[in-house]
């Protein structure tokens, strides 16, 4: 009998070890069969852009079309957790993932009462769910239990809360609390209030049955009921369920903010499914977009349909608004276009960085006088916007009147390899020609350039030459020093830019009590189609350009009258400057004596002097005055005379001005009086000895006759000339008229009437070919 008790007894627990084995072996079958996904969620999210204080700018779906928020570290809001657990899971920080007390209270239901049975699933099991979507069955429940336990152990209790709240459900396409709070009450979710935050505890518990925009009664019902249940755990007290309970359900969903769309677009492009936090200062880019809305208008009336603004802090180099079109819903007109980075052509927008170069080469002053007579190298032949010559003008009115045969010329002695290498360097990233494809015209609007890169390299002359670049998100703030031009050179340039005459009401803007200074430029591109106004002071750069996106020719358009008056509407917009204008920049300046009549460094002949400023860092030596000259006349002072004709002493020393062939010229023509320079002695044997000037095309007494082009009109004639002596210039006259002059390549075209002609050519030092010929056209 007791052998059979014993044995009875061991068999007993051999059951008991058997099954609890068999129990341990199922649960570690199940525990690998069901592994969890890593990461738990693709990373697909809507891509979120906002403002400088987080205020939203634009949302865009996921690749689901979905509105879900990236997740982020901001804190849980406290109304939302509470509301959460008190609904959703009430054991949630007791127990593993599972809560066996709602699994015996969901059994209990199931087997003994009737009706739907109470769930069990727990916040971490819900998680589950939301990973693996799966219909609702035992085999379901058993598998989302694996996974609850698997995150429960992976992550604590904050971070499963941050991965429901940041995945769940709320009505239609939005997923997220953070979508939903702004979807359905437009403010992030710390703003939330009790009743706001028990709706969104309630809402993905059946989002398709009940929601803002379907069923709000049962909404309205089911978050009544957790507000109660709040009030009587304590948690709210009486007064503010009353109030609570008088909250309206929202109506429906609201509209995300439409701000800065061609940026939004580009950085969503360049940082998918994050949140980025760009430098665009919310009301400033809102005022902004108004005021191009309006003045799209007024171009309109012109036939000018397009336009872009770009406003950056000079020093930080954040772009704080950034306006691609004059309206991005315009489809009419190529509203979705962003123009800050379409290329376009640079008209005469480049040349103030020409004349800072120059002015660190020591070529120049802002005083100095320069060229301005017809050039020809080639064929190419630059002319003034207004088509006239002013012989010799200086380096300040050159700049800011923006004559094209000054900078020409200046670039021609500057080099085009060197200027194109700073434009390079200084992030003009639109240059996709070598330099010589660019050659001369470059300085007027042979290339091509981005708003956002000629606005950010006028911001670099505003930085005393520290081209740095500008950046629209925080990621992007560190940039390494770019130094290219002197600060003196700089500060020369922008005092220079500040004299520019402003357009409309603004042109007595001295004369307002409240002044703003501002360095500013203008430029037009060739046929009009393009027009350009950046301007720079010790705050902002702001950068306007007007035109057509479809390249259209308007004569209405010019960077003065279009782009430069929306450049002072935005300016005088903007708050005012922490300082006025721009401090002279220590130990950048240095203090030179200088000829008054022609704005070089005193050469030993100049009576009349000032002092200028220069740049201290400039490299070589300023060129001495050109033009005041000792000169030896004979005593009758009819003639000029030479070691070699002055006859022993019988002569005697003057100072004069000299001024070149064409330039004196000019002035004749304009009828400004000078004294005219008195001829060489006829007798001077040096005269038989002139060096060799030649005509190669036409040669003396020819018979030209000047055919018709493919259009109809007469072509031009090609005339050539050789010179034994390199590089000095040649100065053309045809029929005693001053017509231009060459530089190592003495050649220029010419129109030709029918008849006879006389060419002649005069060297820099007076020596001159004359040549006379025929013409007659077919």
């Amino acid at each position: 009998m007791k052998l059979f008790r014993r044995c009875r007894r061991s068999i007993k627990w051999w059951r008991i070890k058997l099954l609890l084995g068999s129990l341990v072996l199922l649960f570690i079958v199940g525990w690998l069969a069901t592994p969890l996904p890593c990461p738990l969620f693709p990373d697909d999210y809507s891509s979120v852009v906002v403002a400088d204080n987080g205020k939203l700018l634009r949302v865009f779906l996921d690749s689901n079309e979905q509105l879900c928020f990236p997740p982020d570290k901001r804190p849980l809001p406290k109304k939302l957790v509470e509301s959460i657990i008190q609904y959703e899971d009430k054991r949630f920080y007791l127990h593993p993932g599972v809560d066996p007390l709602a699994v015996v209270r969901a059994f209990y239901g199931a087997v003994f009462k009737k009706g739907r049975p109470s769930g069990a699933s727990t916040i971490t099991m819900q998680i589950a769910r939301l990973i693996e979507p799966k219909p609702r069955t035992l085999r379901s429940k058993i598998i989302e239990a694996y996974h609850a336990i698997k995150i429960e152990l992976r992550f604590s209790k904050e971070e499963i809360l941050r991965l429901y709240l940041g995945h769940a459900p709320y009505g239609g396409n939005i997923i997220g609390y953070r979508a939903a709070s702004h979807s359905y009450y437009g403010v992030e979710p710390r703003m939330l209030t009790w009743a706001e935050a028990a709706t969104f505890a309630v809402l993905p518990n059946d989002p398709s049955l009940a929601n803002p925009t379907k069923n709000k009664s049962l909404l309205e019902a089911k978050r009544d009921a957790l507000l109660q249940k709040l009030h009587r755990k304590g948690i709210i007290d009486e007064e503010t369920l009353k109030l609570s309970l008088l909250e309206q359900i929202p109506d429906g969903r609201i509209s995300f903010p439409f701000l800065a769309p061609h940026l939004a677009y580009r950085l969503a492009k360049n940082y998918p499914s994050r949140e980025i936090t760009s430098t665009i200062d919310f009301n400033l880019q809102k005022s902004m977009e108004a005021i191009a809305k309006e003045y799209s208008m007024q171009l309109a009336d012109f036939g000018v349909n397009n336009l872009s603004i770009l406003i950056a802090e000079t020093k930080t180099g954040k772009v704080k608004a950034y306006i691609g079109s004059q309206d991005f819903s315009d489809s009419q007109h190529g509203g979705q276009v962003d123009g800050v980075f379409a290329p376009r052509s640079t008209g005469s927008i480049l040349k103030p960085f020409l004349y800072a170069l120059a002015f660190d080469e020591a070529m120049v002053l802002p005083e100095s006088q320069i060229k301005d007579i017809p050039t020809f190298y080639g064929a190419f032949s630059p002319m003034n916007a207004d088509k006239s010559y002013r012989g010799l003008v200086s380096v300040r009115s050159a700049l800011v009147k923006s004559l094209n045969v000054p900078a020409v010329r200046l670039l021609y002695t500057y080099g085009i390899d060197e200027f194109y290498g700073f434009l390079k360097s200084a992030g003009m990233r639109t240059l996709f020609r070598n330099p010589g494809e660019y050659g001369l015209p470059l300085i007027i609007g042979g290339a091509e350039g981005t708003l956002w890169d000629i606005t950010s390299m006028f911001a670099g002359m505003g930085n005393y030459g520290d081209f740095r670049g500008f950046y629209a998100v925080d990621c992007d703030s560190e940039r390494a020093e770019n130094r290219l031009i002197s600060a003196g050179a700089c500060y020369l340039t922008l005092e220079i830019l500040r004299e520019l005459d402003r357009p409309g009401a603004e042109f007595y803007w001295h004369q307002f009590e409240n002044q703003r200074p501002i360095a500013w430029k203008t430029g037009t591109s060739y046929g009009n189609r393009d027009g350009w106004a950046i301007g720079v002071s010790p705050r902002w750069t702001i950068g306007v350009w007007t035109g057509n996106f479809d390249g259209a020719s308007n004569p209405n358009l010019t960077g003065a009258s279009c782009a430069g008056t929306l450049l002072f509407k935005v300016f005088n917009s903007l708050p005012r400057d922490d300082i006025a204008w721009f401090l002279p920049p220590v130990n950048g300046l240095d203090t030179v004596l200088i000829c008054r009549e022609s704005g070089y460094l005193a050469g030993p002949f100049c009576e009349d002097t000032i002092e200028a400023l220069s740049s201290y860092e400039a490299h070589g030596t300023l060129p001495i005055c050109p033009y005041h000259k000792k000169l030896f006349l004979d005593q009758s002072g009819k003639y000029q005379v030479c070691s070699r004709c002055w006859g022993g002493t019988d002569y005697r020393e003057v100072t004069r001005i000299v001024y070149p062939p064409e330039v004196a010229q000019f002035l004749i023509s304009r009828g400004q009086a000078f004294q005219a320079l008195p001829k060489h002695n006829p007798k001077c044997p040096v005269l038989a000895e002139s060096r060799s000037i030649n005509f190669v095309y036409p040669q003396d007494g020819a018979f030209l006759q000047v055919p018709r082009g493919i259009s109809g009109k007469y072509e031009k004639v090609i005339v050539r000339a050789a010179c034994s002596t390199e590089d000095i210039e040649l100065y053309w006259y045809l029929d005693d008229v001053f017509i231009g002059a060459t530089d190592s390549k003495h050649s220029m075209p010419i129109d030709l009437s029918a008849g006879n002609h006389q060419l002649s050519l005069i060297d820099s030092e007076g020596f001159s070919k004359t040549i006379k010929f025929k013409v007659d056209r077919n």
